[in-house]
């Protein structure tokens, strides 16, 4: 299987008045192409900061990642804006969905951007939102919905461009256990069938065991890695 996204000797280092702040220090990891992977760790811990240098929203002080053979690092403003432009889906923890718009315009949203005619784009949107158990709310508007299928019309638009790359920023943050318990099934659902690679951070383990890989993040380094599908053979023979 081909890496995904390859990091290497990353650090991140803050100034705050007379002290220096590492919020990465020395991480070294690989993704593979279709695995669902986990940052895992409390708030302080680097995983937010992590995140935002995978997606190339933060440069590192020090060090290399390396997405679809690119290293990111190194591009130029115009170049990672046209980066997660192509390559990189989003999904929020507070949905950022647009209240003027139905839950079809939402996620053809970022098709339009890339210049996709209005009726390919609203075809592409009605196939999204069938993926994801929507098909009987595409007409409603963000306050017509409750959390949960707001946040699986954010999983929808994410999905639309077709990226290599999903990131999600505690993506059931303002959800309640159960419907938490959904969406993180439809996410699962969703790498599998679709190979997409899906990158989630959060602080909570228990949702972590829907990935295949977790990545336990403290003080700024990487301490653990569980492999969640080999534990599950392991289990299966026992």
């Amino acid at each position: 299987m081909r890496k995904a996204i390859e990091v290497k000797d990353l650090y991140k280092l803050y100034r705050v008045g007379d002290e220096i702040v590492r919020a990465l220090d020395g991480v070294d990891f690989h993704i593979l192409e279709g695995e669902f992977c986990a940052i895992v760790g409390t708030s302080g811990s680097g995983k937010s900061t992590l995140l935002n240098m995978l997606a190339g929203l933060e440069k590192p002080t020090k060090g290399s990642i390396i997405i679809d053979g690119a290293h990111i690092e190194k591009l130029s403003e115009g170049d990672l804006v046209r980066f997660r432009r192509e390559k990189v889906g989003f999904i929020f923890q507070s949905f950022h969905l647009l209240s003027t718009m139905n839950a079809v315009e939402n996620v053809a949203l970022p098709l339009s951007f890339r210049g996709v005619p209005r009726r390919e784009r609203t075809r592409k949107a009605h196939e999204i939102l069938n993926l994801v158990n929507l098909r009987n709310h595409k007409e409603h508007f963000p306050n017509q919905m409750s959390g949960g299928q707001q946040q699986r019309v954010g999983v929808a638009r994410a999905l639309v461009t077709e990226p290599k790359i999903i990131f999600a920023d505690e993506p059931t943050g303002n959800l309640d256990s159960h419907t938490s318990e959904e969406v993180m099934g439809l996410m699962q659902r969703v790498v599998k069938e679709q190979g997409r690679t899906l990158v989630m951070v959060t602080h909570d383990d228990h949702l972590a065991e829907y990935a295949d890989r977790v990545f336990h993040i403290r003080d700024g380094r990487i301490i653990r890695i569980d492999d969640n599908r080999k534990k599950m053979r392991e289990d299966r023979r026992r």
